[in-house]
């Protein structure tokens, strides 16, 4: 029997400002997979076999390219057209990123593709550039008539697809830097490939690790082991030319919002909302039997302000074994300014992410009682929660030696709280 065709009349601009979901849309929520990806992973051709695997699956697709042109969405409607056995409807979403600059598209794209062709599965197809936590915020925000996304829809998984060459070929060239400084970008939207692909590979529930067949036993065991020790909590599953299996990418309901965003190693030891560090085995209980690659984390904490010239001189010089760092700095420069911190092989990036509470509270911004539970869990008298908190992942760290550097780079008897 020949389905009805989909009613795609209208403008699905703006359709989620002040949408109102119905009713009979609440039962029974349909799900979204997002596909995430540096440039060249194979997403497409991933896509492409999940969809090929499922005919008659009533799939919905949101195809996103920074580019004018969006050259992989008409590839997608060749080999499958809408109104066909498999995708109900496909929307393009271009010249911008739906993490970012064009992220109200994304959430006016979901709402147009549920009222026009009610899919049973939605497949979003992400740009190289984004970043998936980026992306968890479209589903999360309320319009102007109080709903959210997840009113009606449910993130099955978020995924990541690693080219497993090429991720290989640039850790390995970071690893061996020892000579370069980092690459300092401040206030830069750009992202290098290591930074970029970090962002989306601690963020996911499932990495699919594609071009296998581009490494001998030994390099795709290292790959393996890496990814895992940056992400315990994600599955993993191998592929070539991006053939892998639906049942697994598709059927398993992996995301958790609390647990997806602190699957990373580093994540999981930085001081979240109304917790302590906990032991893995309680964050992860099904972690993945990987053979692990030997990765080292340690975490450096301080309640004095770093002098900041010596600080950035130890952070931008190569630190021996360092890959990766993430945390939460302060320092004499700004004193009234948290700082975000974050090294992925030769990249440095140091932003600004606002003043200090207890800043807010001594300039009679912010009161003691309204304090947010994730700075009442940092909070300490004298300091409120001024810190310097780095989580630091590499190969045979001098864990002494660091630490030792950077408190010889902090200011004496630290700063007085005003």
């Amino acid at each position: 029997m020949k389905r009805p065709k989909v009613d795609r009349s209208g403008d699905h601009r703006f359709a989620f400002l002040s949408w109102r979901p119905d009713p009979a849309d609440t039962l029974w929520k349909v799900p979204v997979t997002v596909l995430s990806g540096f440039l060249g992973s194979g997403k497409t051709t991933v896509l492409k076999h999940l969809l090929s695997s499922r005919p008659g699956g009533r799939f919905g697709l949101i195809v996103n390219d920074v580019g004018a042109v969006n050259v992989d969405a008409e590839d997608l409607k060749r080999n499958y057209p809408e109104d066909g056995e498999t995708v109900q409807m496909l929307s393009e979403l271009t010249q911008g990123c739906i993490c970012c600059s064009i992220g109200d598209e994304l959430a006016d794209a979901l709402v147009y593709l549920l009222e026009k062709s009610h899919p049973d599965h939605i497949l979003i197809e992400s740009s190289g550039a984004a970043n998936p936590r980026n992306i968890l915020q479209s589903f999360y925000t309320r319009n102007a008539a109080g709903h959210s996304l997840l009113d009606v829809f449910r993130i099955s998984n978020l995924i990541t697809v690693v080219d497993a060459a090429h991720f290989l070929k640039e850790w390995r060239h970071a690893e061996g830097d020892r000579r370069q400084k980092r690459r300092i970008f401040l206030n830069d939207p750009r992202k290098p490939y290591l930074e970029l692909i970090m962002d989306q590979i601690e963020t996911c529930d499932l990495m699919v690790i594609n071009k296998a067949d581009l490494l001998d036993a030994a390099d795709l065991e290292a790959v393996q082991g890496i990814l895992g020790d940056l992400n315990p909590r994600a599955a993993q599953t191998v592929t070539e030319q991006g053939l892998c299996d639906a049942a697994h990418v598709l059927d398993a309901h992996r995301f958790e919002l609390n647990k997806t965003q602190r699957s990373s190693a580093i994540d999981q030891r930085l001081k979240l909302p109304g917790t302590r560090p906990v032991p893995a085995a309680t964050l992860f209980p099904e972690k993945p039997k990987t053979h692990g690659y030997g990765l080292q984390t340690m975490v450096y904490r301080a309640r004095h302000p770093f002098r900041s010239a010596e600080f950035f001189k130890i952070v931008r010089g190569q630190i021996p074994g360092v890959l990766r760092a993430k945390g939460f700095y302060w320092t004499d420069e700004y004193p009234d300014q948290c700082g975000i911190l974050s090294i992925a092989g030769g990249v440095l990036r140091a932003d600004k992410a606002g003043p200090w509470y207890a800043d807010l509270v001594e300039q009679g911004l912010a009161a003691l009682e309204d304090m947010p539970a994730f700075v009442q869990v940092t909070w300490e008298e004298g300091v409120g929660d001024r810190r310097q908190e780095l989580v630091f992942i590499g190969i045979n760290l001098d864990e002494a030696g660091i630490t030792a550097r950077l408190d010889a780079a902090l200011v004496a008897g630290g700063l007085a709280a005003r």
